[in-house]
């Protein structure tokens, strides 16, 4: 079997990886950067497309949670995750809900003070930024209902640079990775860890070629949510591992005005009303000519008249911070999840208080027409919460990212948020990614 030697095996370059890689990388460690996806450029196909979907998303985004309601999720598949595919917004928790983990997780050495400076290293390193062409159309539809109702709204900053787009991890920390001495390997899939008492000893993994055998001195685990409980499990560690998936739920409604208040070459807007955080959080979504297809309710009565009228029509959000809890296992055979998650009654109540407040705002913003589905359509594209960081009991991670069952595998993803940080997941994921490598190299 071909064999590669590297002293720290990181596998999976999204958000967590990429930051962990870099940091290893640039004080001189030999670090080998695992994706199992392809290496491709930011603008390899359009944002938001089927073509995207086929290139960079797992399953060509078709997975979802298996339970009462299913819920809709996405993972990237690439060379920088997540960030490739993402909306980029920049939002770190409120200070109450950092302080909270640390005190409920017994989390040492953390709290929003700890963390300040590393938010403030990922503004000036990886580049954070208010919309310099002014907002979208729909974003200033949904400023205005706001103000007419007296709520409260700001502007999210995004990864982005003005020229320039998207700051995502294939354009920031990958390259500085790899120009510190990491090297990068797409293409790649660990399927497990080959362990001898408390040691993981070498990975198991497959690319183009075939079998593949990974030796390491220390393996740091950064797949995502899904399938870094998902690989631990098929390497035997079982303990706490999988067992508190949590995730922000959405649902959508669509609204119409008598003008054309839409104009995607805008991209994602990027204002979301502040009134009802961290439960509640409303926005406006991507409003394609495909997302509005996707969110009307296939029986609406006139369906072909509001698509040929696309560019009157808008589609808004209402985000959950959730509080059910749902489940990762490996599927025997198959080296697939299979992902559980039961939505709670105070999710249900919640997500439709969202819909209530999201036909208030878009009404008050001079809305003709609103369009709410039959059937409740819930999705995700915030989960974490399923390896916890900690010293609790409830925790297989240790308050610095170390694996408690195996002493030279360590977390650093969304896995290790304790719980839902009501509000856009990156900045906090590589806020902490950062933390957990500098204490590594100290």
């Amino acid at each position: 079997m071909r064999t590669l030697e590297c002293d720290i095996l990181v596998i999976g370059s999204g958000p967590g990886g990429s930051m962990t890689a870099t940091v290893l990388a640039e004080a001189g460690l030999d670090v080998l950067l695992v994706e199992e996806g392809e290496d491709l450029t930011v603008d390899s196909a359009p944002s938001y497309t089927m073509a995207e979907m086929d290139q960079k998303y797992r399953a060509g985004g078709l997975t979802t949670t298996v339970g009462k309601t299913n819920v809709t999720y996405i993972e990237g598949r690439c060379v920088g995750g997540a960030s490739e595919i993402n909306a980029a917004l920049y939002h770190p928790p409120h200070d109450a809900t950092l302080d909270r983990w640390a005190r409920e997780f017994k989390i040492a050495g953390f709290g929003a003070d700890t963390l300040r400076p590393h938010f403030a290293a990922i503004e000036d390193e990886v580049g954070v930024n208010p919309r310099q062409e002014g907002e979208a159309p729909n974003s200033k539809l949904l400023e205005r209902g706001a103000q007419a109702l007296g709520w409260r709204t700001t502007e999210i900053k995004r990864f982005w640079t003005y020229p320039g787009g998207r700051r995502s991890m294939s354009r920031t920390l990958v390259p500085r990775a790899v120009a510190a001495g990491a090297r990068l390997r797409p293409g790649t899939r660990v399927l497990r860890f080959s362990t001898r008492g408390r040691r993981a000893l070498y990975a198991e993994a497959r690319d183009a070629a075939g079998p593949l055998r990974i030796d390491f001195q220390r393996a740091v685990v950064c797949c995502g949510a899904v399938q870094t409980p998902a690989l631990l499990r098929r390497s035997g560690v079982k303990k706490k591992v999988g067992d508190s998936l949590r995730l922000h739920p959405m649902v959508r409604i669509a609204a119409r005005w008598d003008d054309e208040v839409n104009d995607p070459s805008y991209g994602v807007p990027v204002r979301q009303v502040e009134e009802f955080k961290p439960a509640l959080t409303l926005g406006c979504s991507h409003s394609s000519q495909a997302h509005i297809a996707l969110w009307l309710d296939p029986d609406h009565p006139d369906k072909r008249t509001v698509m040929e009228n696309w560019r009157t029509v808008a589609v808004f959000y209402a985000a959950v911070c959730g509080e059910g809890r749902g489940s990762v296992r490996s599927l025997p055979v198959l080296n697939e999840p299979l992902v559980r998650y039961e939505l709670t009654a105070g999710d249900y109540s919640l997500m439709d208080l969202g819909v209530q407040r999201l036909e208030q705002l878009v009404r008050a913003a001079g809305a003709v027409e609103v369009y709410k589905p039959s059937d409740l359509a819930v999705t995700t594209i915030h989960l974490f919460s399923s390896c916890p960081m900690g010293e609790d009991n409830s925790c297989p991670v240790d308050s610095y990212g170390r694996l408690k069952a195996l002493d030279n595998v360590m977390v650093n993803d969304a896995s290790l948020l304790p719980t839902s940080p009501g509000v856009n997941p990156q900045a906090t994921i590589m806020a902490i990614a950062r933390r957990n490598a500098t204490s590594w190299v100290d």
